[in-house]
C-alpha cells in the first residue's frame, strides 16, 4: 500500500503518519472521480474493508440522507466540491456503513494534486456522534456546574437573609420572599409552640414573578393528636424532610391524612410537588419549612430536598438563636431584678442597724440577714442550673424506671398534703437521673402548694412516649396563665401567697429539662385543679 502512494508523490513519513498516526478517516479521490485510497480508521468507522473502497465512487457507495435515501447527484456537495476543485465542510454529512445503517460525519474536501495524474481530491472526516456526545456531557457538566452555582448562591444568601435581623417573624418573611419563586411557586412556615400547638406565620405566593404574602392563611392552628401519621406531624417530631409528588397529594386527599383545609394550603393553592422540611435545632425541631410547586413548574427531586433541608435547618439555627438572644435578654433583666430585690432590703436593714445601733435587735437582724442570703443562694443556685441547660451541658443520661423514680420521690414527702401514685411498670427512658428527680420533685412541691386536700401522680404509656401526670384539687390555672406560669421568674398571685420565698424557676427549669430530653412539660385541662403532664421518649422507641 506504502508504493501505491509512493507513486502520488507522498513520502513514506507522510503515508506512516496518515495511516498509523491520525484519528480521523481520509480517503483519497483520483481525477475520474474513484477512491484510490483509504487510511485504517476510514475503514473502522465506515465498516467497509479497503478493497471495497478503493475503486468504488464514493458518491454512489456512501453519501446518503439523514433518512438514508440516496442525494441526487446535482444536490451532493461534496461531489460538487470534486467537480469544482474546491475545498468545502460540511458540519454534518451522513455516509452509509457496511452493515447498512448511518453514520454521521463531519466531513471536509479538499482539492490534491496527485502529480502526473492529475488533479484529485482527499477526504478527511470523523464520526460526528461522538463528538455530539462530548458536547452532550460537556453541556450536562455545566448545566450541573451553573446548577450548583446557584444553589451555594442561594444558601449563601439564604445565610445572610437569616442574619440580618434578629426578629424572628422579620427573618422567615425575608426567607420565604427569596426562596418563592426561586424555588417554589409557595411557601408556608409554621413554627410550634411551647404546647405543642403550630403557629402559621408565614404564607408566600408567587404573583407576577415574585413572591405576595397571604395573610390570612397565617395563623394558631391545633396541635396534631398523639401518634398522628399526617407527613407534617412526623416532621414535627423530628423525623427526615419529605419529598411528596402528585399521586402522594391525591392520596392525601382521599385518605384526610391533610385534615382538609386546616393543615395544606396546597388544597386551596394546588400543588404536584411538595417537600417538607423540620426547622432544626441542636435540641429540637422548632417548626417546618413546606414549599410547593404547580403542575406548571419542574417537579421537586432528590437534590432539591437536600438543598431545601439545608435551608430549612439554617433557618433553624437562625430561629433559635434569636430566641435564645431574646431569651437571654429577658433573662439577664428578670435576674437583675430579682437579685436586686432582696440585696436592697437587706442592705436597708444593714443600713439601720448601723446607723441607729439602740433601736435595733442583733439577732434580729442576722436572722433577717440569714433568710436573705438563703434566698439569694437558692437563685443563683437555680440560675446556674438554668443557664447550664440553656448551654446544652451534657449530662449522663442511663436507663431510668420512671416508676420506682416516681414511687421514691412521693414517698421522700411523707409529711403534708398526701400524694397518691398510680405507676405502671416497665416504663423506661433514658436521661439524667438527677435532671429528672428534680423535675419530679419540683412538680410534686408545686402540686403539694397549691392543692387543698391531695395530689394525684400517674404514669404510663402512650405511644412511644412514658407519660407521667400530677394533678392537685385546688384552685387550678387560668388557661391565660398555663404557659406564662413557664416563664423565668413569672410567680401567679396566688403562688406568691401561698409561697413568698420561692424563686419562680422550678417550672422553667423543668420545662428546660424536659427538652433537653426531646420531651414536653404542659399544663392541660383538668376537671378541678392543674394537671401538669410529662411526656419523655421511651427508651424503646429512641433512635
Amino acid at each position: 500500500m506504502e508504493e501505491d502512494w509512493a507513486r502520488y508523490g507522498f513520502s513514506a513519513e507522510l503515508v506512516k503518519a496518515l495511516f498509523h498516526g491520525l484519528r480521523v478517516g481520509l480517503y483519497v479521490v483520483s481525477h475520474t472521480g474513484k477512491i484510490l485510497l483509504v487510511n485504517p480508521y476510514a475503514e473502522e468507522l465506515l465498516g467497509f474493508p479497503a478493497r471495497q473502497l478503493i475503486g468504488a465512487e464514493p458518491h454512489d457507495l456512501l453519501h446518503r440522507n439523514a433518512d438514508g435515501s440516496r442525494i441526487p447527484r446535482e444536490d451532493c456537495q461534496i461531489l460538487a466540491a470534486f467537480a469544482e476543485g474546491v475545498y468545502i465542510r460540511s458540519e454534518e454529512a451522513w455516509f452509509i456503513r457496511g452493515s447498512g445503517g448511518l453514520i454521521p460525519l463531519g466531513v471536509m474536501a479538499a482539492p490534491l494534486s496527485l502529480g502526473d495524474k492529475g488533479m484529485g481530491s482527499v477526504v478527511l472526516f470523523y464520526d460526528l456522534s461522538r463528538h455530539k456526545a462530548v458536547e452532550h456531557d460537556q453541556a450536562i457538566a455545566l448545566a450541573a456546574l451553573e446548577k450548583l452555582t446557584d444553589r451555594l448562591s442561594l444558601t449563601a444568601e439564604t445565610s445572610i437573609v437569616l442574619a440580618s435581623t434578629l426578629n424572628v417573624d422579620e427573618a422567615l418573611r425575608r426567607l420565604s420572599r427569596l426562596v418563592v419563586p426561586q424555588l417554589a411557586d409557595w411557601a408556608t412556615i409554621d413554627l410550634l409552640g411551647p404546647g405543642g400547638g403550630v403557629n402559621r406565620v408565614v404564607v408566600v405566593v408567587t404573583q407576577n414573578g415574585s413572591g405576595v404574602e397571604r395573610e390570612q392563611w397565617e395563623g394558631p392552628l391545633p396541635a396534631f393528636p398523639d401518634g398522628s401519621k399526617a407527613p407534617m406531624a412526623e416532621v414535627l417530631r423530628g423525623g427526615p424532610a419529605l419529598l411528596f409528588g402528585q399521586d402522594d397529594l391525591a392520596g392525601w386527599k382521599d385518605s384526610g391524612a391533610c385534615e382538609v383545609q386546616r393543615w395544606w394550603p396546597y388544597l386551596e393553592l394546588g400543588a404536584q410537588s411538595i417537600i417538607i422540611a423540620p426547622l432544626r435545632a441542636p435540641r429540637r425541631v422548632l417548626g417546618a419549612l413546606t414549599l410547593g410547586r404547580y403542575e406548571t413548574s419542574v417537579a421537586y427531586d432528590s437534590a432539591d430536598l437536600s438543598l431545601i433541608s439545608d435551608i430549612a435547618s439554617r433557618a433553624g439555627l437562625a430561629v433559635d438563636n434569636a430566641d435564645l438572644f431574646e431569651e437571654q435578654r429577658r433573662f439577664a433583666s428578670s435576674a437583675s431584678h430579682e437579685l436586686r430585690t432582696p440585696l436592697t432590703a437587706l442592705r436597708t436593714r444593714l443600713d439601720e442597724a448601723m446607723l441607729y445601733p439602740a433601736e435595733v435587735d442583733p439577732l434580729e437582724t442576722i436572722r433577717e440577714a440569714r433568710a436573705v442570703t438563703d434566698r439569694l443562694e437558692s437563685i443563683v443556685n437555680d440560675l446556674l442550673v438554668s443557664a447550664r441547660l440553656s448551654a446544652g451541658e451534657p449530662d449522663a443520661y442511663e436507663l431510668i424506671d420512671v416508676h420506682t423514680l416516681v414511687v421514691r420521690e412521693a414517698a421522700a414527702m411523707a409529711d403534708g398534703v398526701p400524694v397518691h401514685v398510680d405507676a405502671d411498670r416497665d416504663v423506661n427512658v433514658l436521661g439524667s437521673r438527677i435532671q429528672l428527680i428534680r423535675v419530679i420533685d419540683n412538680l410534686l412541691v408545686n402540686a403539694r402548694r397549691h392543692a387543698d386536700e391531695k395530689v394525684e401522680v400517674t404514669v404510663g404509656r402512650k405511644e412511644d412516649s412514658a407519660v407521667i401526670t400530677v394533678c392537685d384539687d385546688g384552685a387550678g390555672i387560668a388557661p391565660r396563665d398555663r404557659e406564662r406560669v413557664f416563664e423565668r421568674f413569672a410567680r401567679l398571685d396566688e403562688g406568691r401567697r401561698r409561697e413568698p420565698g420561692g424563686t419562680g424557676l422550678g417550672l422553667a427549669i423543668s420545662r428546660d429539662i424536659a427538652h433537653a430530653h426531646n420531651g414536653t412539660l404542659t399544663i392541660e385541662d383538668s376537671p378541678r385543679g392543674a394537671r401538669f403532664v410529662l411526656r419523655l421518649p421511651l427508651a424503646d422507641s429512641r433512635s
